[in-house]
């Protein structure tokens, strides 16, 4: 199979995510007055995150049973990519209070994430894609996709956020960053070429710089340094970044 329709159906099998209400959960936030701001989010904010770790399993070990620290464990777990025990903490902070609408509301775009990964990892194998540069701040890059009838490419801008709501069609088109984050995307910006992993743990051996990142519905943050973040566009040019790799199953960047 070519290059070309390998990321075509790349692409139209992440449209057709993008369509479906699974997906449109997983765009979602959580109501602000379900998890509602704490000392955690400040630290998280000023770069202090080795702190604001210690500080949500402290709480949890302190209050075993409560079900507000679990849940707050639970969302930061989340954030960096460990979906699975975020689950598992959200199902306890249920049987210790959470109110069970609370806990669905919680618990759905970490499911939907798990879906679309486990839908990545059964079709995942190696490949290369040609992209294009970034259309404007704020956009990674540019995929294509060959049209229905074949006859022209309609170019999507990757952006760092999940966008399950946002159109697809129009004058600027585009899709979110979990679309792809299962296969681990690689960017060589002066070949702009992307490359895609079978291997979800492909970045763990990759060479470079690395940096925490949280993710959540709306951004990418990265930790460049201690008490500064920055948004995932905004870090890979502070950085001067020529290639990079974005693990978000392990809440990684890379960066060369």
């Amino acid at each position: 199979m070519s290059l070309r329709r390998i990321a075509s159906r790349l692409v139209v099998a992440a449209v057709v995510a993008l369509t479906t209400p699974t997906h449109r959960v997983a765009a979602q936030a959580p109501r602000a007055t379900l998890l509602p701001r704490t000392d955690v989010d400040e630290l998280l904010d000023a770069g202090r995150w080795t702190e604001a770790e210690e500080l949500l399993y402290a709480g949890v070990r302190d209050q075993p049973r409560d079900p507000i620290a679990r849940t707050n464990l639970a969302r930061y777990l989340a954030a960096r990519g460990a979906l699975r025990p975020a689950l598992t903490l959200i199902h306890e902070a249920e049987e210790f209070g959470l109110p069970a609408d609370d806990a669905l509301e919680l618990a759905a775009p970490i499911r939907a994430l798990l879906e679309l990964r486990r839908q990545q990892a059964a079709g995942a194998r190696d490949s290369t894609v040609a992209v294009r540069a970034p259309s404007e701040h704020g956009v990674l890059l540019r995929l294509p996709v060959v049209r229905t009838s074949g006859r022209d490419t309609l170019w999507l801008d990757l952006v760092p956020r999940m966008i399950g709501t946002d159109s697809v069609t129009g004058e600027s088109p585009r899709i979110g960053i979990e679309v792809l984050e299962g296969l681990v995307p690689e960017y060589d910006v002066a070949r702009r070429t992307l490359q895609l992993h079978a291997d979800s743990r492909s970045a763990l051996r990759a060479l470079g710089k690395r940096y925490q990142v949280l993710r959540d519905d709306r951004d990418i943050r990265v930790l460049v340094g201690r008490g500064s973040v920055l948004s995932l566009p905004d870090a890979l040019e502070q950085l001067g970044a020529q290639w990079w790799q974005l693990d978000l199953l392990h809440g990684l960047l890379v960066v060369r």
